[in-house]
């Protein structure tokens, strides 16, 4: 009769593990619905992206479309594309979300140093939407590694510039023709001021106006003058 009891006590035991086990499945899927808003009552469709340089998209990355969540990276494969390797980003797409074929898809991050996502934007004018399984092309972001190559070299190329004295000899020149300039500024500004030299003559000499407004006063009495046209001599045969 103890061995009965025993028996007993022992499939209670294992019916309460199941049973505590079965919950406890049963609430984590709950949370994982949830918490990662699993889409598969919804359906989805696959779109392959194109990048010559993917900056850290990974399986799971969270892709966007005009800032709103509509799907996942599913994976991230290398191919080969004409001995070039490309980076081909599979995602997969909440249907019912059109993406128009003229569409940008760009790599963003949450951050400065934050998760990477795939952002997508679609043009002013959307026309055509993108089919299942199409292979579209993205922008590609620029390496940090080769902005940094690039303003050491420009860097260096200034540090060069300066050794080699070139800069000194420009500043030089410069500076010289600046005198030149002001020097000569000078002079003209001389000459105004003592009434000689062309301008101070134009500033101070009367008998260009007196000449001017002879001239005048002489068209106005006898305009004629303005198409008489002079007679050529004679040309003796």
């Amino acid at each position: 009769m103890d061995k009965n009891l025993w028996e007993r006590s022992k499939a209670i035991s294992y019916v309460k593990i199941g049973s505590f086990f079965l919950i406890g499945l049963f609430l984590f899927f709950l949370t994982l619905i949830s918490m990662k808003k699993v889409t598969f009552f919804k359906g989805k469709y696959e779109v392959i992206v194109s990048f010559q340089f993917a900056e850290g998209l990974r399986a799971a990355s969270p892709v966007r479309f005009c800032g709103v969540d509509v799907g996942e990276v599913s994976r991230v494969a290398i191919v080969d594309n004409n001995n070039l390797p490309v980076v081909y980003v599979y995602t997969d797409i909440e249907k019912g979300v059109n993406l128009p074929e003229d569409s940008q898809f760009i790599i963003n991050s949450l951050s400065l140093f934050g998760e990477k996502y795939l952002e997508i934007i679609p043009p002013p004018e959307p026309s055509k939407y993108i089919v299942e399984g199409a292979i579209v092309e993205g922008i590609s972001p620029i390496p940090l590694f080769s902005v940094f190559a690039d303003f050491s070299k420009t860097m260096q190329e200034i540090g060069s510039f300066v050794e080699e004295g070139k800069l000194k000899t420009s500043l030089e020149n410069s500076m010289s023709n600046i005198e030149d300039i002001t020097v000569s500024i000078k002079g003209l500004l001389e000459d105004t001021k003592n009434k000689s030299g062309t301008i101070g003559r134009l500033f101070y000499d009367d008998s260009l106006y007196s000449s001017l407004e002879e001239f005048i006063l002489d068209l106005k009495s006898h305009p004629w003058k303005l198409f008489n046209k002079p007679k050529e001599p004679r040309r003796s045969r």
